[in-house]
């Protein structure tokens, strides 16, 4: 599996696949980033999505070819993790400044389906030495399965984290480079 399909699997956490109608769907409040899941459909796959705009922008392609390509994918194993890791933070992380000593945090939150994929990240951060807590399960209010927490603080951290990990989200990018202090060189 190469770095593209990984990031595709990644982002793939936070979107609708429908097999039966070989059809996938990425809801985003960013175009540009749909953009960019646009161009990987295009060089894993030789096709491109059409992108609507809604309430959110919508990206949608369906394509039998496409569709079995991603589900002989999603049955091999992840090698490096690294660009899976970016994907699912893309699609599915936060950064925020903690309440009580305001440092920035990375947070992936999913429920117990997604435990998996924070176990994957999890490995990725401790093989390249940034620190992180897996928290949970906690009970949500609204929803009826367990939650779990994978975060990442500190300046350091997340300077590490975009080091090695990086992101593709033009606005988690600026705001991680603001709220980390990271120098835009870099």
């Amino acid at each position: 599996m190469n770095a593209d399909e990984e990031y595709l699997l990644g982002a793939m956490t936070d979107a609708y696949f429908d097999t039966k109608r070989s059809e996938i769907q990425f809801y985003q409040k960013n175009r540009e980033w749909l953009e960019h899941i646009n161009d990987l459909l295009f060089r894993c796959f030789n096709v491109k999505g059409k992108i609507f705009k809604r309430d959110v922008f919508l990206l949608r392609k369906r394509n039998k070819e496409m569709a079995l390509k991603i589900k002989s994918i999603q049955k091999k194993k992840i090698h490096d993790g690294t660009s899976f890791v970016s994907g699912l933070f893309d699609a599915e992380g936060s950064i925020y400044l903690s309440t009580k000593s305001k440092i920035p945090v990375l947070d992936i939150t999913q429920s117990e389906k997604g435990l998996k994929n924070l176990l994957i990240a999890k490995e990725v951060f401790e093989r390249e030495k940034i620190k992180c807590f897996l928290n949970g399960p906690y009970k949500n209010k609204h929803g009826k399965l367990l939650q779990y927490h994978l975060r990442v603080y500190g300046k350091g951290n997340c300077k590490l984290f975009l080091l090695k990990v990086g992101l593709k989200h033009p606005e988690k990018l600026k705001k991680l480079m603001f709220l980390a202090d990271i120098d835009p060189t870099l």
